[in-house]
């Protein structure tokens, strides 16, 4: 049996040598690289226990989750959509079989809906994601969206979640994930030059509570894909979606030991989750978030004299990134109307008004949106 164990221990500070006031809990006990049959022999060793109960969607059935119903003898659900309808369904559901552990086979919205019902539920959780597509794998909040009367998807920021209490990473199926799925994770992973600055600035101008040891997750996650991309290899390799993984996971630590995620979400977000209902989420989430990474960092260099000083976190070497990734940095490429664009960065931040960012700081109108977007090179 081969298997890697990634534990987070050694990245995570005492919260008396941090000093931020925040508890620094988080239930994730390690990240496993193995295939999936012999990590599952590891549930009982990390008091994960039965009856079990498997979430996947139609795609994710066919590439694990039928796998992981027979060995576990578990129940089976079907996630249908990311919102609460959906979660409150399965948690009744849930509640109604008495299960113990809850296990996501899949990717954001499976494992949003699963984290949703074992925080609910106060039950184990298990991610086994089939790709590296966002940081959300191990985060303690859930993106749900509300149903409007009308059938529209509502976002109003993310739910209380729990995050898993072990991941598995099986990289036979994670590195043969679709390539746009795989730069999502990286795109996702690069909003941290973002919302770390937002962060910042709530604090500065707010005196909103931050954490120092969120922040050095944070950056130990984009430092991670930054090594990559400096590298020879191609970003889709074995050993290049492994670091990706292993990213995802501090990025989900650093919001994990705040209960938020303030470290790894801002402006950036916002924007993208504008794109993403714009586009009746056909955009993969990292793609979105991505752009608005690349609209918002020019913004801060416009406006934020705090904004980063090293050339790895500049703007420019964002392009260059996104060219590695195979990320488009053109909104044409990603046929998003400039309207749509430039309307989420004057618009998006009203989504969120609690969460202070440099759009709320500064409210861009649409002429100071189209620089922004001629200064990004996205048009």
């Amino acid at each position: 049996m081969t298997i890697e164990r990634f534990h987070l221990a050694r990245f995570i500070k005492p919260p008396e040598e941090c000093g931020c006031g925040f508890k620094h809990e988080y239930s994730l006990k390690a990240a496993l690289f193995g295939r999936i049959e012999e990590c599952l022999e590891l549930l009982d060793e990390y008091g994960i226990r039965p009856p079990y109960g498997v979430f996947y969607d139609p795609i994710t059935y066919e590439i694990a989750g039928m796998d992981v119903l027979k060995i576990l003898g578990a129940k089976g659900f079907v996630v249908s959509s990311p919102t609460y309808d959906d979660a409150q369904s399965k948690l009744k559901k849930v509640k109604e079989l008495n299960l113990g552990t809850v296990i996501a086979v899949g990717g954001g919205s499976v494992i949003d809906v699963t984290r949703y019902v074992a925080y609910e539920g106060n039950l184990n959780f298990v991610a086994i994601p089939t790709a590296p597509s966002n940081d959300g794998i191990a985060s303690p909040r859930a993106a749900l969206y509300h149903v409007s009367q009308t059938g529209e998807l509502v976002y109003t920021g993310t739910a209380p979640a729990k995050p898993p209490d072990l991941v598995i990473f099986d990289m036979s199926i994670i590195a043969s994930a679709p390539k746009k799925l795989i730069s999502s994770g990286y795109g996702d992973i690069l909003s941290k030059l973002v919302s770390i600055k937002d962060w910042q600035l709530a604090r500065d101008d707010l005196g909103e509570r931050y954490c120092k040891n969120a922040e050095e997750l944070a950056l130990a996650a984009l430092n991670t894909i930054i090594e990559t991309a400096k590298d020879r290899k191609e970003f889709d390799s074995l050993n290049s979606v492994k670091a990706l993984c292993k990213a995802l996971i501090l990025s989900g630590a650093a919001m994990g030991i705040v209960g938020s995620t303030r470290p790894a979400g801002g402006s950036e977000h916002m924007v993208a989750r504008h794109l993403e209902i714009g586009f009746k989420r056909k955009i993969p989430h990292g793609v979105a978030v991505a752009i608005g990474t690349l609209a918002m960092g020019t913004f801060h260099e416009l406006k934020n004299p705090n904004w980063w000083k090293e050339d790895d976190y500049s703007v420019e070497s964002m392009k260059k990134y996104l060219e590695k990734w195979k990320i488009p940095g053109k909104l044409e490429q990603l046929n998003i109307p400039v309207d749509l664009m430039v309307e989420a960065i004057t618009e998006s931040w009203k989504s969120r008004p609690e969460r202070y960012t440099i759009l709320h700081k500064f409210k861009p109108c649409s002429e100071e949106a189209k620089e922004i977007l001629e200064r990004s090179s996205l048009i």
